[in-house]
């Protein structure tokens, strides 16, 4: 009979976590039943959930906290649930509250949860401390991603850092020569939702710098600072950047580009940086530790506190194509390591573990 494994996740959105989360579910043995719980609309990626159920707990903030707990309990008891794999803080807590005490629970840690969670709002902290128990397993993207949570949870020994995947469809050979290009214009591309986080002032302060260059900018993504951009480029009359708005097909027009560029003030593990590489693209980067685990060291870091030193990187890497090249192989062959299959192995050996 097979195991049944219940997933929870706060939505079922387009973003890092979630795609990385249904693409994981397509790719499982079929040794276990997948039940998905998502706590709170939207749904854009239900089409795409492979499992034998699905379930909304109708989350609508802290004050229905308990209520999502109750129902989760009552799907845990009907579905014969013998593992729970949580993602994210508030999926995580209502696990925590809603898990019978013969039912083993894994948590994946994708972002810095001092960032997202703790410095916020320090109820988050307090309640983290409060339903964390050593017994449970935290699964980390990135060891920059796990000593931040150690400063502020006293972690036991059940803990791993399981890196991302990429999807298939980003995957090139590892000799080919993508988003390498010796002509005049030198076109740069920044992937990422519009939020405070991705830092993408500072980028429009670096092109400030770069207005006399033949450099450009498209920005893919959208979110909640769209219009503020927008109004920002026109006020500088920025002409070669575009906020290109959301894309589905990034695997698609990377390759359209020379170099990849990325200012996040802090990151958990940046799939966009790892989609960049396995295309070819070499990196421009902010020089925080994520984004050197990342790349293993193969990029070009600035420093957020200087744009110019951005200007003067990205100046470097234009004029440079013997430096492009060797971060372009460098990088793709950096990328073999965040491959689906390993994921897959390396976490169903961790159910079995529990399961067995």
């Amino acid at each position: 009979m097979k195991a049944t494994v219940l997933h929870i996740i706060e939505s079922l959105v387009v973003g890092g976590a979630e795609v990385l989360f249904t693409e994981s579910l397509k790719g499982f043995t079929e040794e276990y039943r997948h039940v998905v719980v998502y706590m709170r609309p939207p749904e854009t990626l239900l089409p795409q959930v492979k499992a034998a159920k699905v379930y909304c707990l109708g989350y609508k903030g802290k004050y229905n906290l308990l209520s999502c707990a109750f129902r989760l309990r009552k799907i845990v008891k009907e579905e014969q649930v013998e593992l729970i794999h949580a993602h994210h803080y508030w999926p995580a807590i209502v696990a925590r509250l809603a898990k019978p005490a013969g039912v083993q629970l894994i948590t994946t840690v994708h972002s810095l949860l001092s960032q997202d969670a703790f410095l916020p709002n320090r109820l988050s902290l307090y309640l983290e401390r409060l339903t964390y128990k050593q017994s449970q397993h935290m699964i980390f993207v990135s060891e920059a991603v796990a000593e931040d949570y150690k400063q502020f949870i006293n972690v036991g020994s059940r803990y791993s850092i399981l890196h991302n995947f990429i999807k298939d469809e980003f995957n090139l050979p590892v000799n080919s020569k993508s988003g390498i290009s010796d002509s005049r214009a030198f076109k740069l591309v920044a992937v990422g939702s519009l939020r405070a986080a991705k830092n993408y002032d500072y980028l429009l302060q670096t092109f400030e710098h770069l207005r006399h260059e033949e450099i450009y900018l498209d920005i893919i993504g959208d979110g909640p600072l769209f219009s503020e951009l927008k109004a920002f480029i026109k006020e500088k009359n920025l002409n070669k950047v575009s906020l290109k708005g959301g894309c589905n097909n990034v695997h698609e027009v990377l390759n359209q580009y020379d170099g990849f560029i990325l200012s996040s003030v802090y990151e958990g593990l940046s799939l966009a940086i790892i989609e960049a590489m396995a295309v070819g693209l070499p990196c421009v980067l902010s020089d925080i530790a994520p984004n050197r685990e990342v790349t293993g060291g193969n990029a070009l870091f600035f420093d957020l506190g200087k744009p110019e030193d951005c200007a003067a990187k990205v100046k470097e890497l234009r004029d440079n194509l013997s430096l492009r090249e060797k971060l372009s192989v460098a990088g793709k062959a950096r990328t073999q390591a965040f491959q689906k299959d390993i994921y897959l192995t390396k976490l169903e050996a961790l159910y079995k573990y529990y399961l067995s």
